[in-house]
């Protein structure tokens, strides 16, 4: 009898190696919380969303400083921007419509930022 079971036991286990990594990533989004805030939404509420983890889509656009040194900035149509950091996880973006997910910050010198845990390209 547990021959039979064990039969039985290792079909099912096979399909489930192969069903997990294509349900990871739907668990993964499961947990984003409410989905994407959209950059205007941000920018009109930032003290709601400050010190919170967020996933907003734009474009990253390269700026330059006073001193002449660059940052990036998620921008979308109506120009509303944060920017993005670190510098070296998003510059590679540059010009590209992307799909960011992290850390909400708002300085009054500084602006809106979000340090970006995930980047992709949407």
């Amino acid at each position: 009898m547990s021959r039979s079971f064990t039969l039985t036991l290792r079909p099912l286990a096979a399909r489930c190696l192969l069903v997990l990594p294509l349900a990871a990533p739907l668990f993964l989004l499961a947990g984003c919380g409410s989905g994407q805030i959209s950059l205007a939404k941000l920018a009109a509420n930032q003290a709601a969303y400050v010190g919170k983890e967020v996933t907003s889509s734009g474009v990253v656009e390269k700026q330059k400083n006073p001193k002449g040194a660059p940052y990036y900035v998620l921008a979308d149509a109506q120009q509303n921007l944060v920017l993005l950091e670190p510098v070296a996880r998003v510059r590679r973006y540059r010009g590209e419509h992307v799909t960011v997910r992290g850390r909400f910050e708002f300085d009054p010198r500084q602006g809106r930022s979000i340090r970006v845990v995930v980047i992709n390209p949407s």
